[in-house]
């Protein structure tokens, strides 16, 4: 019983004890934040800024497809293989190099359907697909080329576009428009609240481009040969870069 009762004051005091020092620890912790002020910022503009460039362009990429069908794939092939010949010598007569000539996407699929009498799915015989591209500086040679496709053999044209092949100088002058209006703006800003720019502070380059344009073909375009080219419109093409800028602003004494 002696044991018991000196127990409960020993466990009691201890739990004081653990008390009060967590309350310390509190109070400095208060003490010590209290002490150190959290630093202002100095006030800032967040401005952006965005430049463009109109390019002309110096390639022309064309793009003709042949679909031929037959009742077996070897004769669909054979056919599709005899107009892309065509077509090749047509291109060349017109003094594209073979360097820029590609064939892309050939494909070999079943033309297939469900009979409703058998009950099940049957092949009617076979498609093969591809497309000739040509690349050429010629710009005034699309036209032509298209033309040499149709009429031999091509039954659509599958892209037209007008590209810049070296776009670094026109990128570094849309990306010095940015940021050049990013800062003229900047100027404005900081005038208007009655102060001026002092440094930049954050500097982010969101570099975007416009799809390429097609270009624009001014008559329709049909399997047979016209009596002369396809006349195409080049266009420019739009270069674009944005940018994100951050200002420290001081007002004027």
């Amino acid at each position: 019983m002696h044991v018991e009762r000196t127990e409960q004051p020993i466990r009691s005091t201890l739990l004081a004890m653990a008390a009060g020092a967590v309350a310390m620890t509190l109070v400095s912790a208060g003490l010590a934040h209290g002490q150190q002020p959290s630093v202002p910022q100095p006030p800032t503009i967040f401005v952006s800024g965005r430049g463009e460039v109109q390019v002309a362009p110096d390639r022309a990429r064309v793009q003709v497809g042949m679909e031929t069908q037959a009742r077996t794939s070897q004769l669909a092939a054979q056919e599709n293989n005899r107009k892309q010949a065509s077509i090749l010598a047509a291109v060349r007569k017109l003094g594209i190099a073979d360097a820029n000539i590609q064939t892309l996407n050939y494909s070999v699929s079943p033309m297939q359907r469900y009979d409703e009498k058998l009950r099940r799915v049957v092949i009617d015989g076979y498609q093969v697909t591809n497309i000739v591209q040509v690349e050429t500086e010629r710009l005034e040679l699309a036209g032509p080329i298209i033309d040499a496709g149709l009429s031999n053999g091509a039954n659509r044209v599958a892209g037209l576009d007008f590209i810049v092949k070296d776009r670094a100088k026109a990128q570094d002058q849309a990306l010095t428009d940015a940021v050049t209006s990013a800062r003229r703006q900047a100027d404005v800003a900081a005038r208007a609240a009655g102060g001026m720019i002092v440094e930049l502070m954050e500097l982010t380059i969101n570099e975007f481009e416009r799809p390429e344009p097609r270009g624009m073909v001014a008559m329709a375009m049909k399997a047979e040969a016209a009596d002369a080219p396809a006349p195409i419109a080049s266009g420019t093409n739009t270069i674009s870069v944005s940018v994100g800028t951050r200002w420290r602003f001081a007002r004027t004494p």
